[in-house]
């Protein structure tokens, strides 16, 4: 473990800290020796791949679409939204 900083040199030099932390560094702040709080670098989040699914054969071809069903058709066709016939 690192040496522990005190907490008033910390409060006095914050920035410099920071600028440890954002070089790798993990800074431990406590009181008597004893860590009670730690500066660290923020983790690095790793990028979203875009175009992943690019080069993936997906979806349908024409034989797999199915035309719409005759019956339902003329159900919605003899169908009144109103019951005057008017929509």
């Amino acid at each position: 473990m690192n040496d522990v900083v005190k907490i008033y040199e910390a409060k006095t030099n914050l920035s410099k800290l920071v600028k440890k932390a954002q070089a790798g560094e993990t800074i431990y702040i406590g009181a008597y020796g004893q860590p009670q709080a730690v500066i660290s670098p923020v983790p690095v989040k790793k990028p979203i791949k875009i175009g992943i699914w690019k080069d993936k054969k997906i979806g349908y071809k024409d034989e797999d679409i199915v035309g719409p069903d005759p019956d339902i058709t003329k159900l919605f066709e003899d169908s009144k939204v109103m019951p005057d016939g008017s929509f």
